[in-house]
């Protein structure tokens, strides 16, 4: 099995990320929840670095660090938006 953490990193972020779009559409909200799943996409991030570090082939890898870097930035665009959209009234 060469691409273990490759495979870990891909479907833990994707869980983490599950989680997360979860909580934010679903009325039922609980913050544990929400750590968990923070958690969990950390450890993909985590597992994508150890693969990366390792040169594991694939770019199974790429998707925890690229989604690291994008979903920040989407984060920060939505506040934006709404800061935007805040003023004009």
């Amino acid at each position: 099995m060469k691409k273990r953490f490759s495979l870990y990193s891909l479907w833990l972020s994707m869980l983490g990320i599950f989680i997360g779009l979860g909580q934010y559409f679903t009325s039922i909200y609980s913050s544990n929840i929400l750590y968990v799943g923070v958690i969990i996409y950390l450890a993909g991030f985590t597992c994508g670095v150890i693969a990366f570090g390792k040169n594991e082939k694939g770019l199974m890898k790429y998707f925890s660090l690229a989604s690291f870097v994008i979903i920040p930035l989407l984060i920060m665009l939505g506040m934006l938006i709404f800061a935007i959209n805040f003023g004009e009234n």
